[in-house]
């Protein structure tokens, strides 16, 4: 993920495995949160558990945009 995106050792990455309770959505959801020391951070949601993602979907995802939150 890491050389992904690019990130450096200070950089934070949160991987954080959730109950999704939205109509039509799996019942397990994978967020990633890039923090980092300085910026903004970036948030991605993948629609499965984090043992089902496959190098592929990770990297279709990070390159995707990030979600934008208030």
């Amino acid at each position: 993920m890491r050389a992904l995106l690019g990130l450096d050792d200070d950089t934070a990455v949160l991987i954080r495995r959730l109950a999704c309770t939205e109509p039509g959505c799996p019942s397990l959801e994978t967020v990633i949160v890039v923090l980092p020391m300085e910026g903004d951070a970036r948030r991605w949601t993948l629609h499965r558990p984090a043992d089902q993602i496959t190098e592929d979907d990770l990297r279709d995802a990070l390159l995707a945009t990030p979600e934008q939150h208030d």
